[in-house]
């Protein structure tokens, strides 16, 4: 079956690194049209949570509820907390707006679900972590073996999953459409994408998935146009890039060096990009002329996989290790 090989985690590392460097570009004062920017950075997102699908049966199947909860917990919170503190100091600094003032927002964001508590994301690419947390908690939630499609009972409960939350998701982008409040449409949509990365997975190819990607194109354009309007396009193109992406990855078996380094620490890069753009804004005006941006995109880059090394070496990856031992305590 597609990607049960060893050989075949390359291209999930590689485009790890790509989506990382998608949602980086997005970020930048590069002049370019919003629907570009936007779909390149989506795009990014839907490869995340496609990867996301991808590998969570695996490492669910190894551990038990508490094992995989405090797992997920460790992986995400903690470094995550680290750069939330860092971002918040730097940027209270540089627009002078006070230590206290924030500091309410700043304990809603440590929750991840700050949005949901009506403040706004501190960190710009944050926004989509309490959707794998939810993903995550769902995942602990259903017995372990609960997507062995082998066994044919189970097949069917895992269908009728994808099926409510397919209309869970159409009752958000109504409810968005004729209440004008922004119910969480996207974050239907992006489980959804997680549950065809899981699937394509467990069967193995495109043909497996053929029922869920139907199912789930049925719910996606009735909730892009009723939930996003003017910004539907955006997301179509976002979403069928990303797919295309994924499924070429595989068939291909790509592997770049550079992109399986950045991969190695995505998860760093793309949440402590908002420190050196936010301390570079106060020397160099990216607008001013080409060769400003580019010394400012040049700088932002390196001062970005700088901070990522040394938060993923020595950060997460010690604590990740003595985390290792506590966990396979639990039951």
């Amino acid at each position: 079956m597609s990607g049960v090989n060893e050989k075949n985690y390359q291209w999930i590392a590689t485009l790890r690194g790509f989506a990382a460097l998608l949602v980086f570009t997005a970020h930048l004062p590069i002049p370019m049209p919003y629907i570009v920017s936007f779909a390149m950075g989506r795009a990014g997102v839907v490869l995340f949570f496609l990867i996301t699908g991808y590998l969570a049966v695996q490492s669910r199947r190894k551990r038990s509820r508490r094992q995989y909860l405090f797992n997920r917990f460790v992986r995400m919170y903690p470094v995550f907390w680290l750069i939330l503190i860092a971002t918040y100091i730097v940027k209270i600094v540089a627009w002078d707006a006070g230590f206290t003032k924030h500091l309410k927002e700043l304990v809603l964001n440590m929750t991840l679900f700050n949005e949901f508590l009506g403040a706004k994301c501190i960190i710009g690419t944050s926004w989509m972590m309490p959707i794998q947390v939810c993903f995550f908690v769902m995942l602990a939630v259903l017995p372990a073996d609960f997507f062995d499609l082998a066994d044919k009972a189970k097949a069917k409960w895992a269908d009728l999953l994808f099926y409510g939350m397919s209309v869970l998701t159409l009752v958000f982008s109504v409810l968005r459409y004729t209440k004008n409040k922004p119910f969480p449409t996207a974050s239907g949509l992006l489980i959804l994408v997680s549950l065809i990365g899981l699937q394509y997975r467990e069967c193995g190819d495109i043909k497996g998935c053929a029922k869920y990607l139907a199912i789930f194109a049925v719910t996606f354009l009735p909730s892009v146009f009723l939930s996003y309007k003017g910004e539907a396009v955006g997301y179509i193109a976002a979403y069928v890039i990303g797919m295309v992406l994924f499924l070429a990855a595989d068939k291909s078996g790509v592997s770049i060096k550079a992109f399986n380094m950045l991969g190695s620490v995505g998860f760093s890069f793309f949440l402590a990009a908002d420190i050196p753009h936010i301390i570079l804004e106060n020397f160099i005006d990216p607008k001013a002329s080409v060769g400003a941006l580019v010394i400012f995109t040049v700088i932002k880059l390196a001062a970005s996989l700088g901070l990522a090394y040394l938060l993923t070496k020595f950060v997460e990856e010690p604590m990740l290790k003595k985390a290792k031992a506590f966990e396979s305590k639990l039951k």
